[in-house]
């Protein structure tokens, strides 16, 4: 079974980052995490020592449409078997940011992957589908945040994030006829990967508005039974702007490049590639303490190494609770 790939993270999930979810997409199969970024800083929000946010973010995202380079191409056109047919992805990421002081902050997140992949073996002669659908825990991110605080204004910074991705999950899941799914979809590569990203925000065109950008990278450490994920490279760019009342809106640009995975368990002729999304989406302040949002993620452009599969939006729904 060959897992197609397009985003790997994590997205991240995807926006994908090196920091909490959203920079560089949670390492996984294909374009299995939303790479908007819901990090309280990319939104103009500002955080006071002592204080915490948790995040509780959902996305939604189907691969079934096949790509080979920068075109789209239909299963006609696919000469590999297996005939790569559908992923579908349901994550949710709970993340944990704690303030400790103006320039000190610290972080963890943990996702949940629901995944169902089906694909054909040999679709030209005696047709078998196969199929992976489980719930699992994927790895653990784990990141500390120092920033640059401007005296005349807090939504002013510029900060540097660095941490850890845990190899908390399960590289060994199989279905119900006890094939082990292929690595790249699989919810943890098993590798400790080191990641680190630049951050910088800064007070909108009105004061209540606010723009960020960030580029962070992340790279396996060690392989793990002959697999290694690609390194990666993520940037976001975005725009916070109150509309009326509670509500903001915000639009955001992410890019993410993704190197090749690499070992005798790994497919680097059909991994990695090169992304470009815009993310237009909402926020709403129930309360001072409780944030809203939505976001969707539109490909601009995407360049796959190979053929692999791809989905043609992503949805991002959670809700940030400050305390």
């Amino acid at each position: 079974m060959r897992c197609r790939q397009t985003l790997h993270s994590l997205i991240l999930a995807g926006l994908a980052c090196a920091g909490l979810p959203g920079g560089i997409a949670w390492a996984s199969c294909g374009q299995a995490f939303c790479v908007v970024n819901t990090n309280w800083y990319m939104q103009g929000i500002p955080a006071d020592p002592g204080n915490s946010r948790m995040d509780l973010r959902y996305e939604g995202i189907t691969q079934n449409q096949l790509m080979q380079g920068s075109h789209k191409i239909s299963s006609a056109d696919d000469p590999e078997d297996p005939l790569e047919r559908r992923t579908a992805n349901r994550n949710l990421l709970a993340s944990y940011e704690y303030t400790a002081s103006n320039d000190w902050g610290f972080g963890v997140a943990l996702p949940v992957l629901y995944r169902n992949h089906e694909h054909t073996l040999d679709p030209n002669g005696a047709a078998v589908d196969e199929q992976w659908n489980f719930t699992r825990i994927g790895d653990l991110r784990a990141v500390a945040t120092y920033s640059l605080i401007s005296d005349d204004d807090p939504v002013n910074r510029f900060g540097i994030q660095f941490g850890a991705k845990l190899p908390t999950g399960s590289y060994t899941v199989s279905n119900g006829d006890g094939v082990a799914a292929e690595r790249a979809l699989q919810p943890g590569t098993g590798t400790t990967d080191a990641v680190m990203s630049l951050f910088y925000t800064h007070r909108g065109f009105s004061p209540t508005a606010a723009w960020s950008a960030q580029i962070g990278y992340q790279q396996a450490l060690n392989s793990r039974e002959g697999y290694k994920p690609g390194s990666q490279v993520a940037f976001t760019a975005g725009y916070n702007q109150p509309l009326i009342g509670a509500l903001t809106g915000a639009v955001q640009l992410n890019a993410l490049w993704k190197n090749r995975d690499s070992g005798e368990n790994a497919e680097p002729e059909l991994s990695g590639g090169r992304y470009v999304f815009i993310s237009p989406g909402v926020s709403y302040a129930a309360t001072t303490a409780i944030q809203l949002y939505a976001y969707a993620q539109l490909p601009i452009y995407r360049y796959v190494n190979g053929i692999q599969l791809v989905a043609d939006w992503g949805f991002v729904g959670g809700a940030a609770f400050q305390f």
